[in-house]
């Protein structure tokens, strides 16, 4: 049986999934400091999903978590999943390449009293989203 954390996580998942930004704030504290896997903070709610969570997904209009693994550590949550869709979408100064993507990816996240998600950070191989991408083949190459 899953803890009511890891819950809090599924529903964080299948809310990105679904595209349902309003149910993903209400799982997110106020106080939330957020830092993805740029290093960029993100910090309450809205700066989580609108900055973080719909980035990706403005990035990659299909995007999905798929896979998903969960590791309940109390008031922390580590889930593991492939991060996959097609980049239909810029992603910062880098335009659209069309290109689809299956990025293993690690989300870490801490709880607060109240049950909703504190705060956290995200691990992800920018080398090989880019190369997948290709922004970044020959690098990507290297790092096989």
């Amino acid at each position: 049986m899953a803890s009511k954390n890891v819950e809090t996580v599924q529903a964080q998942q299948a809310a990105f999934n679904d595209r349902d930004w309003d149910s993903m704030r209400g799982l997110i504290a106020e106080d939330c400091v957020f830092v993805d896997g740029r290093g960029q903070r993100h910090q309450g709610p809205e700066e989580f999903v609108h900055n973080y969570s719909k980035g990706w997904a403005d990035a990659f209009s299909d995007g999905q978590v798929a896979k998903p693994e969960y590791y309940d550590a109390g008031d922390t949550v580590i889930t593991e999943f492939v991060g996959r869709g097609t980049n239909d979408g810029p992603m910062g100064p880098l335009p659209a390449s069309g290109r689809s993507v299956e990025l293993p990816y690690v989300e870490i996240y801490h709880f607060d009293g109240e049950g909703k998600i504190s705060g956290g950070r995200a691990y992800f191989d920018q080398l090989d989203l880019l190369g997948q991408l290709g922004h970044a083949e020959a690098a990507a190459e290297l790092a096989r």
